[in-house]
């Protein structure tokens, strides 16, 4: 609900309904502001901290899990910019409303972007080899030593798993690699390479060339994440704040925090996705998160009489900003991340679970929009 439609809400209610649920209610106005303070306030918080009580070894031990609710979650965001503010974005700016939306969408895209390129955030681990040619021996050497090093139960993993990391690492006796400088430029120090394989089955083998790649997260993630969510946490309560009466607090409270809440949950999977380990870190983006609607509550309190501009022009184009920031998180950074740990998960349909995730945030979100447009 925007914050104009919002507006005409105490002015079209009948003054003898008002009156009598305001009998019913026993509160004033300002009472029932201060309670949407508390409620949004602590309500998000409390939403929010939630995946924090979920260990580190409780993820590592059930990533499909985690994956389907950061899916889940992308799902809710991607209802929530499309389905949520895009609409009240478009009945303040009429046309210009697709364009304030996909102006928020590029912005995050060059402030990723430059932050990419200036190495912001970034921790590229890439140890290059002269060519895609070495690359595939090296790989193909690889595979081999993995295949002689390690039983025929650990075989049936896949390649590269934590398991056959810990068997390497334990070796009694180490490969000898004669050095190959006609196939790799490697310096002349290094030959021996320190990984377990049985005594009997070590083969010639061209110098290994490890590509790490690129693990880290772009600086963009969560903070473009966290900014919108807060955006939008505080235009919606600026609504909030603004009302002339207290049903009409009330009704607006109830719309709010239908969709913050979950909101807040999702953010708070994110966030522990990214490997915060840091409980304060996580606090605080949390906090500043429920802060947003606390903030707009009050700045609304204080401004009794906005300006027809602000509310008709300055307002829906911040949350067109935030709303495309929204999808950009979520289509460029949240899904695609969680797709490509598909390789990772030994189940065979995961990709068709974190769909199915996408589907039912997405529906569970648009449910309670409509419910709220409804209303």
């Amino acid at each position: 609900m925007n914050l104009a439609s919002s507006l005409e809400l105490s002015s079209t209610m009948a003054p003898n309904l008002t009156a009598h649920m305001v009998t019913e209610t026993g509160m004033s106005k300002i009472e029932a502001k201060l309670l949407a303070i508390l409620a949004l306030g602590v309500g998000s918080f409390v939403s929010g901290i939630l995946p924090l009580f979920c260990s580190q070894r409780n993820r590592e031990r059930f990533p499909a899990l985690i994956s389907f609710l950061l899916c889940f979650g992308a799902g809710v965001l991607l209802a929530t910019a499309l389905v949520h503010m895009l609409p009240e974005v478009r009945v303040a700016l009429k046309q210009y409303a697709e364009i304030i939306f996909c102006l928020g969408f590029f912005l995050i895209y060059a402030v990723d972007e430059i932050s990419h390129m200036c190495g912001v955030g970034h921790s590229h681990g890439h140890s290059h080899g002269h060519g895609g040619q070495h690359n595939e021996r090296a790989s193909t050497s690889g595979r081999r030593i993995s295949r002689d090093s390690t039983n025929a139960d650990v075989d049936s993993r896949g390649y590269g798993t934590s398991e056959e990391t810990k068997l390497l690492s334990k070796s009694d006796s180490t490969i000898q690699i004669p050095q190959r400088s006609a196939d790799f430029d490697a310096p002349e120090s290094s030959q021996t390479l320190g990984m377990s394989c049985p005594s009997d089955s070590t083969e010639s083998i061209p110098r290994a060339v490890i590509i790490t790649g690129d693990m880290s997260e772009p600086v963009t993630g969560v903070f473009s994440l966290l900014l919108a969510l807060v955006v939008h946490s505080l235009l919606e309560g600026l609504a909030i704040g603004v009302q002339s009466s207290a049903p009409a607090v009330l009704l607006l409270l109830g719309a709010v925090s239908a969709h913050k809440y979950v909101v807040g949950f999702c953010l708070g999977v994110e966030i522990c996705s990214h490997g915060s380990r840091h409980r304060c870190s996580h606090i605080l983006q949390i906090l500043t998160f429920a802060v947003g609607s606390v903030a707009g509550i009050a700045v609304g309190m204080v401004l009794d009489d906005i300006g027809q501009t602000f509310n008709d022009l300055v307002i829906p184009t911040l949350q067109g900003v935030a709303g495309g920031t929204l999808l950009y998180v979520t289509v460029s950074e949240v899904l695609p991340r969680e797709r490509g740990k598909r390789a990772e998960m030994r189940l065979r349909h995961v990709g068709l679970l974190q769909l199915i995730a996408v589907i039912l945030g997405f529906t569970v979100m648009s449910i309670l929009s409509l419910i709220i447009t409804e209303n």
